[in-house]
């Protein structure tokens, strides 16, 4: 047995999930409207169980890292692709509004918001440069390695380990 002491988890502050899920909440509502289109009228649902079960989980997966990884704290980047996973793989998002069985809504909607999510993060931490006057690319959801990630987190079994590697590989030039 080894003599290194294993802490135990303790749950986020209540007051902290809270501010995690509201951000969250914004970010999905924006994305919804501005980002995918649907504006002002789209109607949907977020099941706020699903995200503060993703949030949980993501804290759960922090103190992992610090536990068997060496005190190994996370970044921005990895972080954001936990969430995106569990984004994913929870799929909190739901259309209710006349677009709920048109293809490519309910079917696809959490797989880009995770994208989105991750993606954003990867900006917000100068990994990806988004065009403008000194250079860099303008994404688009028809961009192939964005295509290839929404497939595969709807319909492939990616490990969770694989969705952080993926997060630190990801630049600029993997979207040109």
């Amino acid at each position: 047995m080894s003599d290194i002491p294993i802490s135990t988890y303790q749950l986020l502050p209540h007051s902290e999930i809270r501010s995690i899920l509201q951000c969250l909440e914004v970010t999905i509502d924006d994305f919804l409207k501005y980002t995918l289109g649907y504006g002002e009228k789209v109607e949907y649902t977020v099941c706020g169980l699903e995200l503060i079960d993703a949030i949980i989980r993501v804290d759960k997966r922090q103190h992992y890292f610090k536990v068997f990884h060496n005190n190994m704290n996370i970044n921005e980047g990895k972080k954001a692709a936990l969430f995106a996973y569990w984004i994913a793989k929870l799929r909190p998002i739901k259309i209710i509004g006349e677009h709920k069985n048109t293809p490519g809504f309910n079917d696809i909607v959490n797989e880009l918001f995770a994208i989105h999510f991750l993606i954003s993060a990867l900006c917000g931490i100068g990994r990806i440069h988004l065009k403008d006057e000194h250079g860099g690319i303008e994404l688009s959801l028809d961009n192939p390695f964005i295509e290839e990630l929404r497939y595969s987190l709807r319909f492939r079994n990616i490990p969770i380990d694989s969705i952080i590697v993926l997060a630190d590989s990801i630049t600029t030039d993997t979207f040109k």
